[in-house]
């Protein structure tokens, strides 16, 4: 996945008179940065983009929740054995 690393910097004047110019900048996924005072104030994305990167964070956080599953498996601390755990319950009212 190539994400734009390089956004075009328009203020909030050029957001207000060049609107189809910056509109066609998105549709070609590149990112715009607004400004004011030269200060950022907000980043522009197309709907393609912005769906790629909600995609690119989903997959992160799958990937991390998937090593925690693994080391958890592997140290084996945090799964109780069925068996064991059915026992100890019939124990504690005493069906055995």
């Amino acid at each position: 996945m190539n994400l734009p690393i390089l956004p075009t910097i328009k203020s909030v004047t050029d957001l207000r008179y060049q609107t189809a110019d910056i509109i066609r900048l998105l549709e070609q996924n590149q990112p715009v940065l607004v400004t004011r005072d030269s200060d950022t104030i907000a980043v522009m994305l197309s709907p393609t983009l912005y769906q790629q990167i909600i995609h690119l964070f989903e997959e992160l956080e799958e990937k991390k929740e998937a090593s925690k599953l693994a080391e958890a498996i592997e140290k084996g601390d945090q799964f109780t054995d069925f068996l064991e755990f059915d026992k100890k319950q019939r124990k504690k009212k005493k069906i055995i």
